[in-house]
């Protein structure tokens, strides 16, 4: 009975027009926060929420979640201020990171002196999924802390980018089989 409960919900959701569907998965978002002890500001006439988590040792940064034209939106600011000499440098990176992510995009503001990594995805999953918001959350936090590690690197110890990346995928070799 609860499958068929669920399977009947999930096809209601999916018989309603775009706008009720992102208030669905907007809906869903809130209730993952309020349901939650995080540190978070909502923002309901633009659909988004605001949120800091820590990335680094004592680091903590404003993760923005964001319903859209069909789209959830996760976007997290990696570095603020960056040094201008290192300009050349965080392109380099950046290059190398959005080859390597399956999903999402690192992006240089130049007049903000700001890099930030964001996700896009369809709310059709999360609008059929419940769960699936938390894990698009945790994917997007996990790639953070691994980017923003890296650009603290080129930042603090002026590494060279192709050496950061290698040492991040011997890092994260080693994560996967520490976990077996």
């Amino acid at each position: 009975m609860k499958n068929l409960k669920a399977y009947l919900n999930r096809i209601y959701r999916l018989s309603v027009n775009h706008s009720k569907q992102e208030n669905f998965v907007w809906n869903d978002l809130k209730k993952l926060y309020s349901g939650s002890n995080w540190k978070y500001g909502i923002y309901e006439k633009e659909k988004y929420i605001e949120a800091v988590f820590g990335i680094g040792n004592e680091k903590g940064r404003r993760f923005f979640y964001l319903i859209n034209n069909d789209y959830f939106h996760c976007t997290v600011n990696i570095l603020e201020n960056f040094p201008v000499e290192l300009t050349t440098d965080l392109f380099i990176l950046a290059a190398h990171f959005n080859n390597l992510l399956n999903n999402g995009v690192v992006t240089i503001n130049i007049e903000k002196q700001a890099v930030e990594y964001s996700t896009k995805s369809h709310i059709l999953i999360p609008l059929l999924y419940n769960g699936e918001i938390y894990n698009d959350l945790l994917r997007h936090y996990n790639a953070s802390k691994d980017i923003y590690w890296a650009f603290q690197k080129l930042i603090d110890e002026n590494e060279a980018p192709a050496i950061i990346i290698a040492d991040l995928l011997k890092k994260l070799k080693e994560e996967e089989q520490n976990k077996k």
